[in-house]
């Protein structure tokens, strides 16, 4: 039955490698007992819509997954892997501003112990907010829908079991950080509250970045549309990894346009000229470093999407068959 097997094979990318085996089988057990106790009342095989209400009631791979793993949760187990990726991904946000604070400190040659204690001290009240406001935000999700969420699915959306696309969890942490980056872009949230910068240091997007502006609001906002399209419909594996090919292919193109510009940081502070030069050359180095890395990151993903676009589908019959109640 290639349709369980694809359930079976989404609730196991969610279990303790560990214990899944032993865990898918004993579902499978249950399931097919299930199956042949409904087909004895029928006199016959269930069709394809019995078979995917039946699946469809024993819960979401999310759900199902939940119910074997050992932690009592604040919010509903459908939910949870949900808001944990996104606490671990606004944490990293976090994490990585205060660093890029340190490092501005240290640029400037003024870094001192003191600066490092208080960006510690001030980055504790940030973890414990956001913690509190994103708990909030998915509990108030939760209460809306009753206490649980009905995740509105389908067994037959469901990948095949060897896909080689990304899990839920690690798409929704791509489509968090693209949103706080875009909401960052864009004006709505200002981090440089908390970065410990020297108040004599200052620092600022050079010229070339306003002339990519709404190029890049559209490149974050076509790399959401494209990884909630990968949530909703996993089994277009085909489409999406295609675009997202094309995305990072646009990426890539980017990249080399910002490269051709030679200074992308704009520092001022009330340092000697002598060091004052030295600090922008550096923030320019790191950025022509950091943009390099990215161009690489980028074709290396375009390449591994490309691939996975054209690629022989290990179900390329299984797809068909899916249609139909049982192979």
């Amino acid at each position: 039955m290639q349709v369980l097997d694809r359930y079976l094979a989404a609730i196991a990318r969610h279990l303790p490698k560990a214990e899944a085996a032993d865990i898918v089988a004993e579902l499978r057990e249950n399931l097919l007992s299930e199956i042949e106790e409904k087909e004895a009342g029928l006199g016959r095989k269930l069709n394809a819509k019995e078979l995917d209400a039946l699946l469809t009631g024993f819960g979401h791979p999310l759900a199902v997954a939940a119910r074997y793993r050992k932690a009592r949760y604040l919010i509903g187990p459908e939910i949870y892997p949900f808001w944990l990726a996104t606490l671990r991904v606004v944490f990293g946000i976090l994490v990585a501003i205060a660093v890029v604070g340190l490092i501005v400190a240290a640029a400037s040659g003024e870094l001192q112990s003191r600066q490092v204690s208080d960006g510690l001290v001030q980055i504790i009240p940030n973890f414990l907010s956001t913690f509190a406001i994103v708990t909030l935000v998915f509990a108030a999700l939760e209460w809306s829908w009753n206490g649980r969420m009905k995740l509105k699915w389908s067994p037959r959306q469901l990948p095949q079991p060897r896909s080689s696309g990304r899990k839920p969890i690690g798409i929704v942490s791509e489509m968090v950080a693209g949103a706080v980056a875009l909401l960052w872009w864009t004006g709505f949230i200002q981090f440089s509250a908390l970065i410990p910068i020297p108040p004599f240091v200052h620092i600022h997007l050079a010229h070339v970045w306003a002339g990519i502006y709404w190029i890049v609001v559209a490149y974050w906002s076509a790399e959401f549309a494209i990884n909630g399209l990968e949530l909703l419909r996993p089994r277009w594996e085909r489409l999406t990894a295609a675009l997202a090919a094309l995305k990072w292919v646009a990426g890539c193109a980017i990249l080399l346009h910002l490269l051709q510009a030679g200074h992308w940081i704009d520092v001022n502070a009330t340092v000697s000229p002598y060091a004052l030069a030295s600090m922008r050359h550096g923030f320019d180095k790191g950025m022509q470093l950091g943009i390099l890395a990215s161009l690489v990151v980028m074709a290396a993903k375009a390449a591994w999407d490309a691939w996975r676009a054209i690629r022989p589908s290990s179900g390329a019959n299984g797809g068909r068959a899916g249609t139909h109640a049982m192979a």
